[in-house]
């Protein structure tokens, strides 16, 4: 065991642990329930792998605009594991797609976000998760459904109501449905925004590649048409999209070699 890399994401955690040529050896998926729960699942599944000694990165949703998390992680692995750092999900999700490079990110599937990197320093547009869910996300695209069919959601979770938007698409895709056809454009015009918000930070930007990750990013129709919308509006940059070919969990394992190695 060479390495490990953790992604505590809103809905699961993911432990995949790596050999030296960072292939993944063992791993562990479960439920991201409390902070206490994580603590010890984390630690149990290392201990009973007789793991602890390995170079540890924890990628954490929140950890960016909340300290108490980061600390809480901190606090009560540190001396229980070798933990190199906790970062959040969307610093280890743009390591994912660019490593140590810049470039822009966008995180869609229940919530959305998106991340970049600027002068060594991360930041985000978006994800603050408002009571309509976050602009261009599944949530959002879900009330939006919703609504439009009146359909009572009273109580639902986040994931619930996202889920709608497989529908969205779906009547979209096969149907050309006119409702779901415009509540899509509206995601892709939200989204929109939050990549001009960042593109701001920058300048003479002529060229820009934007990773996806998240749930929508899975479906080939709303990546195309995302595509489409984007540099149909966005004209005066080149803009790609992809899909990183490295997941959180190795992105952050290679991070916590890295810090191993800078002492």
């Amino acid at each position: 065991m060479y390495a490990i890399g953790i992604d505590r994401g809103g809905s699961y955690t993911r432990i995949s642990v790596f050999d030296s040529s960072f292939n993944e050896i063992n791993s562990k998926n479960f439920v991201s329930d409390t902070l206490e729960h994580f603590v010890s699942e984390t630690y149990n599944f290392l201990k009973e792998i007789n793991a602890c000694q390995v170079p540890t990165v924890i990628s954490c949703k929140g950890a960016m605009t909340r300290k108490e998390i980061r600390d809480y992680i901190t606090d009560n692995l540190t001396q229980k594991i070798n933990l190199k750092k906790v970062i959040s999900d969307a610093e280890g999700a743009h390591r994912a797609a660019f490593n140590e490079d810049n470039g822009f990110l966008i995180i869609v599937g229940t919530g959305s976000v998106l991340i970049y990197k600027k002068d060594g320093v991360y930041a985000i547009e978006g994800g603050k998760n408002p009571e309509g869910g976050d602009p261009g996300s599944g949530k959002w695209i879900g009330i939006k459904y919703l609504n439009s069919i009146k359909k009572d959601f009273s109580g639902w979770n986040d994931q619930t109501i996202a889920s709608y938007t497989t529908e969205v698409i779906k009547k979209a895709k096969d149907e050309n449905d006119t409702s779901c056809l415009n509540i899509l454009k509206d995601a892709f015009k939200e989204l929109n925004i939050l990549i001009k918000q960042a593109m701001a930070k920058f300048e003479g930007m002529k060229k820009l590649k934007i990773a996806l990750i998240g749930g929508l990013s899975s479906d080939e129709y709303f990546r195309n048409e995302l595509s489409k919308y984007t540099n149909d509006n966005i004209k005066d940059v080149q803009i790609e999209f992809f899909i990183p070919e490295t997941n959180i969990q190795k992105a952050s394992a290679l991070y916590a070699i890295k810090l191993q190695n800078e002492k």
